[in-house]
């Protein structure tokens, strides 16, 4: 990987820009600057921004520290290609999830619009398995988004997991506006959202289930 403002830097500042890398590529939670001096000083930060460049990543400054997530131009095309898009089931299950811990939550004032998702209203299986997805395939979409850390189990329910902090704001942005279409299809934001859409060049669409293989 030719990154001509890495490689211009001494050995140890070139150490610093790689560990600071791996970590935000990495950690669960958001790394502190005060950890890794490529965060902690601009200059170095801004090195740390091309790495991940390179590989279509882009840093995100999450919670008082920072993450790494994919490049929104990047994160479009592998949609459009089919790839890392979850099975049918675990998509609709994690859709439940995302509504009753989050959508209908923010909708009702229960929780501050501001509040991350991380730290939504803990959904019960039972209220999952209520749904129209059959119990059986609830449980197993569950235990396949845990892993993957989508969702995460908590004393009370079902919450959105720490990949959600890895979103950068314009694609939490654009899944919030899916949520409240499919919610509210007929509501006064689900209509904003449609006429702003409008005027707006088009997503590339993703790839249909009988063209491309599930991928976890």
């Amino acid at each position: 990987m030719d990154i001509p403002a890495l490689d211009s830097l001494p050995y140890g500042r070139r150490a610093d820009v790689r560990a600071a890398v791996s970590a935000v590529e990495t950690a669960r939670l958001p790394v502190r600057p005060a950890h890794y001096r490529a965060l902690a000083e601009t200059a170095l930060r801004v090195v740390v921004e091309q790495v991940l460049a390179a590989s279509g990543r882009t840093l995100l400054a999450v919670g008082g520290g920072y993450l790494s997530g994919y490049d929104d131009d990047v994160r479009q095309r592998l949609a459009h290609e089919g790839i890392g898009i979850l099975p049918r089931a675990d998509r609709a299950v994690l859709t439940l999830v995302l509504l009753h811990s989050v959508a209908i939550p923010q909708a009702s004032g229960v929780t501050l619009p501001d509040q991350p998702w991380t730290l939504g209203t803990p959904v019960p299986v039972q209220e999952l398995k209520g749904c129209r997805v059959p119990d059986g395939v609830v449980t197993g979409a569950l235990q396949r988004l845990v892993d993957a850390d989508l969702v995460r189990h908590t004393r009370t329910g079902y919450v959105l997991g720490h990949q959600f902090l890895r979103l950068t704001k314009s694609a939490g942005s654009e899944l919030f506006e899916e949520l409240i279409l499919l919610a509210d299809p007929a509501g006064p934001l689900a209509e904003s959202i449609r006429r702003r859409r409008a005027f707006r060049p088009a997503s590339p669409t993703v790839v249909p289930d009988r063209q491309r293989q599930d991928t976890p």
